[in-house]
């Protein structure tokens, strides 16, 4: 019975949506799969050891795996060859997001991990244009759809991977300035009147960036564009100025498409 090791992270929950359907389909054929959110994990001491097989899921920002990731990569302990894949997901099935692993897979080569598997999994959008219901369960019907044959394939160590063009891999260098904007934008953020400080903003954030200071919410310089304190929110009370007002939606999707 093979092992699997699972790191993700989940901004608004897209990609922890793939991530639980991949680990139930991997249970249904008798593989163990361990899942583990990446801002909870050390890396350092997060040694695949005892496994199998190490997969990564992330949801693609500015054509790129989030920084978080990266970081989180660069202290993986080496290895020898342990094969490895790798799951976007994203709001297009677009070529212009095939590049988005490059530099993911660059690390982890570096590393010792063999990556024989990257596959993007279109997920509805969580910026800045919202898609209409229908859409949602159209798209979630194509990935449960999707699910089995992506789980066969890496069980069977079956290789994948997207064609890239030379405009994705150009585009995607290019998207890595978001790393620069993205405090930025966090700076931007702010709370309405309304807000009881109930801290769920801030136990959420994956950088730390958000605290409460003298009965205030204030947002420091981690943000990292995710979303999730935005969408979290219980009374939708979290705002980002210009230019950055256009990322938001007004309100998030109703949870009962995902179930």
């Amino acid at each position: 019975m093979k092992r699997i090791c699972l790191f993700y992270f989940s901004g608004t929950g897209m990609t922890k949506y793939i991530v639980d359907r991949l680990s139930g389909e991997f249970q249904k054929h008798c593989v163990s799969c361990g899942c583990f959110k990446i801002e909870e994990t050390n890396s350092r001491n997060a040694a695949p050891a005892g496994y199998d097989i190490l997969g990564i899921a992330y949801p693609i920002h500015s054509f790129n795996a989030p920084k978080i990731i990266i970081d989180f990569v660069k202290q993986l302990p080496k290895t020898n060859g342990m094969h490895t894949f790798i799951i976007p997901t994203a709001a297009e099935e677009n070529k212009i997001n095939y590049a988005s692993s490059d530099l993911l897979i660059k690390k982890l080569s570096k590393k010792g991990y063999k990556v024989f598997y990257n596959k993007l999994i279109e997920m509805p959008s969580n910026y800045a244009i919202k898609y209409s219901d229908e859409k949602v369960i159209q798209i979630l019907a194509k990935a449960n759809e999707d699910i089995p044959s992506i789980v066969k394939n890496i069980q069977e160590l079956k290789p994948c991977f997207m064609e890239k063009r030379l405009s994705s891999k150009i585009i995607t260098l290019i998207g890595r300035i978001e790393w620069l904007g993205a405090p930025f934008m966090g700076k931007l953020c702010y709370i309405k009147k309304d807000c009881d400080r109930c801290g769920k903003c801030v136990s959420s954030c994956p950088n730390k960036n958000i605290i409460i200071n003298n009965k205030s919410v204030k947002f420091k310089w981690r943000c990292g564009m995710c979303m999730r304190c935005i969408y979290q929110c219980p009374k939708n009370l979290i705002s980002v100025r210009q230019p950055f007002k256009f990322v938001r939606f007004d309100e998030w999707y109703d949870p009962k498409l995902f179930e």
